[in-house]
């Protein structure tokens, strides 16, 4: 099967042996997900250039393309507008996203192939290989050292003309946030932004969650106020602590202006912490309830404000002045009787297993280390618990280019 490269160019001639112009390029129109079928040829002789629909063709191969007529008895069509992609000015040497592999490539090449009677694209080429076809030095490789690396068409989402925002693949939308954000670590300030744009909010600040603090600013920073105020409201406490410390001191204000006032008066707290201590470390994203309220009445607080928080591993019991007394698991949760008060069921948690505001990291780490800790609460001076350190917090810390 044919590789672009290898068509380009080429003589097209009608049912007479007639040469009717070479070929320029090949029109589609992308629909994410699928092998797209070749919809268009665009042909240039001499006097004009004009298109052919692909249903009129009899031969494509990288030795000849013809019509099934006489060119004088075929319909040509004029150049088309925008609404195609075309395959040599639109994708050739672009940015692709390989949506199965998290990664911005560069296409050297496509491949085609007959599907069910169609002419599709069915790959495009990577690598060093496909630049050699593509340069006509491919009989270099005598030996074939170099790898065929082909990327299947349906799984990659065009970069150019907009990443075909308004109709991201399935694949692409659900990529873990983590992978998105690779994705547009690799891409342009303009694609990034396009992409950030075209996501739903709760996703949106998923993604931005894991971005570099210095790529967060910037892409906030150019969202616009609307939609990165959304975003904010659905990033969690830390990760909005995070960019608030990367901003100058000038600008945190109208950052902050974008959050309800509970939220700005605990990102304004959490600010206060060194980077490296427990404080700097903590989210205020956690559940805590009083002994008094029953396996039932956590459940339905649980329900109401989840969707809202990053995860929940435990659920911590404090005293009327705000002390934390213990906590109890989501398992336990799960098996005990809805009547059972939190105050039967908590467990006590001893002044060792707890982290104050102003351990530093080698302390957090230790104590998370030692009692195997996904999560550990964190509180005052005075014993009331101000938030709930995490394994990933501390991994960010550790690895923070990970």
């Amino acid at each position: 099967m044919p590789y672009l490269s290898q068509v380009l160019n080429i003589r097209v001639e009608d049912s007479a042996d007639n040469v009717i112009g070479k070929l320029q390029d090949i029109l589609i129109s992308p629909k994410p997900g699928e092998y797209d079928p070749v919809e268009f040829l665009l042909i240039k002789n001499k006097k004009e250039e004009f298109c052919i629909p692909y249903s009129l063709i009899d031969t494509f191969s990288t030795k000849e393309i013809s019509l099934k007529t006489l060119f004088s008895k075929t319909k040509v069509l004029p150049v088309p507008d925008n609404h195609y992609t075309w395959l040599k000015r639109d994708v050739l040497d672009q940015q692709i996203v390989d949506v199965e592999d998290a990664r911005v490539v560069r296409v050297n090449d496509l491949r085609f192939g007959k599907v069910k009677g169609e002419m599709k694209i069915l790959a495009i080429g990577v690598g060093f290989k496909s630049l050699l076809r593509r340069l006509g030095l491919d009989k270099l490789d005598l030996f074939n050292l170099f790898k065929v690396n082909l990327i299947e068409w349906r799984k990659t989402q065009l970069v150019k003309n907009g990443l075909q925002i308004d109709t991201l693949s399935k694949e692409m939308k659900t990529l873990h946030p983590a992978d998105l954000a690779n994705i547009i670590e690799d891409l342009t300030l303009e694609q990034g932004q396009e992409l950030m744009s075209s996501l739903d909010d709760k996703s949106a600040a998923e993604v931005i969650e894991e971005l570099d603090p210095e790529l967060q600013k910037i892409l906030v920073d150019n969202l616009g106020p609307e939609k990165a105020s959304v975003i904010l409201k659905k990033m969690s406490i830390d990760e909005i602590v995070d960019l608030m410390q990367m901003l100058p001191k000038n600008e945190v204000g109208k950052y902050l202006s974008y959050l309800e006032d509970k939220k700005q008066d605990e990102v304004e707290e959490l600010i206060r912490y060194d980077d490296d201590s427990a404080g700097g470390l903590m989210t205020t994203d956690f559940i805590s309830v009083n002994g008094e309220q029953t396996v039932r009445d956590v459940i339905n607080v649980i329900e109401k404000i989840s969707s809202d928080m990053r995860f929940i591993l435990y659920v911590y019991v404090v005293g009327g002045d705000g002390k934390l007394l213990g906590v109890v698991s989501m398992r336990k949760l799960l098996i005990e009787s809805e009547t059972v008060k939190m105050k039967d069921i908590y467990k006590p948690l001893s002044s060792i297993s707890i982290l104050d505001v102003d351990d530093k990291l080698n302390d957090v780490v230790e104590l998370m280390t030692k009692y195997n800790l996904f999560t550990a609460a964190v509180v005052g001076s005075t014993g009331k618990m101000k938030g709930i350190v995490s394994i990933d917090d501390v991994m960010r810390e550790l690895k923070p280019n990970a």
